[in-house]
């Protein structure tokens, strides 16, 4: 059978993905290049159309080509984390608008509320922070999950270790990087850290390593530029911090201090990290009208520069003055808000908001945690056998 050509190789104007029949046959790398420039979301649909297009989908070789030509497709989806109150069951659901009760495309393995970390490359890490902590790596497109195996050094305040997933370059191997408190004073705010790599696809176990941070991390993490970076805990941070941002390289395996301008407040509550297309971008919440996001422009001179300020008007009720969380950018260039499980778009073109959608208000769940998401072909199997 000849292969059907996606038109356009982009989707900007068109909703879904038009194919026509080629009567010649195509070179198997031009095929890729092809297959490489198609949202990951229509590919998995593609997969059905013949033996053969699944096997070009399935190709080892195409995911990396699919990974580098991400920042040319404007394509970001939306996944809702929901939490089961009653049941204590999570599940992520990839929504789509107007309709508020989505189904599940990845359902958690056990009992109870996890978080995620970060994402790297269409993968996602989550945490459940208990008596045992739990982690996991998925790629809830392919609907693939892989339990972590659980490590061997406790910590001594568990709730604040925090994990994140990353990509080697020099091996082409995923890592997960864990920061616990190896000791903790609480009557003298006294702390030892440590940190530990789990690398898939290698050992069974996690391998300690000598570098730690300088300062216990605070909230998820943003993975841009081969590195993860995490804000600085406020808490236990002296007055004169000159950075609020701890990064994480996966290649040297070792922990930096980012400088950035200098803002209003250094708590660590009032600000965000979020990934801007593969850019580093950061959060100031502290301003008494409006946000400001920040964009780390240039990672090697680290310059910072202002992309956005976002008004906060009505008549979308959600007031400057609380809580108001920027989930990330989406595909058209508009910046997701939530707040109390309404989603709003802001439109830097415009100033505009608009409300996208109203979650659901099932008393039985949680509110749920939403996530701009953008979607790869990187198997969890493939990563452990590479």
């Amino acid at each position: 059978m000849s292969l059907s050509i996606y038109e356009g190789l982009t989707h900007q104007n068109i909703e879904k993905p038009t194919v026509r029949i080629m009567n010649e046959k195509l070179p198997r790398e031009l095929i890729l290049e092809i297959f490489s420039r198609i949202p990951v979301k229509w590919l998995f649909q593609l997969r059905c159309v013949c033996k053969r297009w699944c096997n070009f989908i399935d190709d080892p070789c195409l995911p990396n080509m699919h990974l580098a030509q991400a920042t040319t497709r404007e394509e970001a989806l939306i996944l809702v984390h929901w939490f089961h109150v009653r049941h204590r069951t999570s599940s992520l659901r990839l929504m789509k608008e107007h309709d508020r009760s989505p189904k599940a495309i990845v359902e958690f393995p056990n009992r109870g509320r996890y978080d995620l970390e970060n994402s790297c490359h269409g993968l996602l890490c989550f945490v459940k922070c208990g008596k045992e902590e739990e982690a996991f790596v998925s790629n809830p497109l392919k609907g693939e999950l892989l339990m972590l195996p659980r490590s061997i050094i406790m910590s001594r305040w568990a709730h604040l270790d925090r994990y994140g997933l990353g990509f080697d370059s020099s091996t082409k191997r995923y890592k997960i990087v864990r920061v616990f408190f190896r000791d903790f004073d609480w009557a003298n705010q006294g702390y030892q850290l440590g940190a530990e790599v789990y690398t898939m696809g290698t050992t069974s176990s996690w391998r300690e390593i000598s570098q730690v941070p300088c300062y216990p991390l605070y909230k998820k993490g943003a993975y841009a530029n081969g590195a993860l970076h995490w804000l600085v805990n406020h808490e236990f941070s002296p007055d004169d911090l000159k950075s609020m941002v701890i990064s994480f390289d996966f290649r040297q395996e070792e922990f930096k201090s980012i400088p950035h301008q200098e803002f209003s407040s250094k708590v660590s509550k009032w600000f965000e990290l979020v990934d801007l297309r593969g850019y580093l971008g950061m959060v100031d919440f502290s301003l008494a009208a409006h946000i400001e996001i920040w964009k780390l422009k240039d990672y090697e001179k680290k310059e910072w520069v202002r992309e956005y300020r976002i008004d906060i008007k009505p008549p979308h009720g959600v007031s400057i003055n609380q809580y108001i969380e920027v989930v990330g950018l989406m595909g058209d260039g508009e910046i997701l808000l939530e707040r109390y499980k309404k989603l709003v778009a802001y439109n830097p073109k415009t100033n505009g908001l608009r409300c996208i959608q109203i979650l659901n208000n099932d008393p039985d769940m949680d509110t749920p945690q939403v996530y701009v998401y953008t979607g790869s072909l990187v198997s969890i199997s493939g990563a452990i056998k590479s």
